[in-house]
């Protein structure tokens, strides 16, 4: 496994886990828990992105109300200039 170009140790990554509060060890098993789903279903359909599905499946924690509010802000940052 590497990092930012050098060699990170299991061992190393295991006692940077023991150290997380368990608020922090929650949030990195779910997350665990839903890459794992994106990367079944992306499996389960040729082509499609792991990384993509696990981005749909974070959106869908957030409220309709979350989700508008971040892809109106998206837009005023990605506007698509005429011609």
């Amino acid at each position: 496994m590497t990092e930012g170009g050098s060699v990170v140790r299991m061992s190393s990554v295991a006692a940077d886990v023991a150290a997380l509060t368990p608020a922090e060890r929650d949030w990195l098993e779910n997350d665990e828990r839903l890459w794992s789903r994106a990367r079944r279903i992306a499996a389960r359909h040729p082509g499609m992105d792991a990384g993509g599905v696990y981005r749909v499946l974070r959106n869908l924690e957030k409220s309709p109300a979350e989700r508008l509010r971040a892809a109106l802000t998206h837009g005023r940052f990605f506007r698509i200039q005429p011609g």
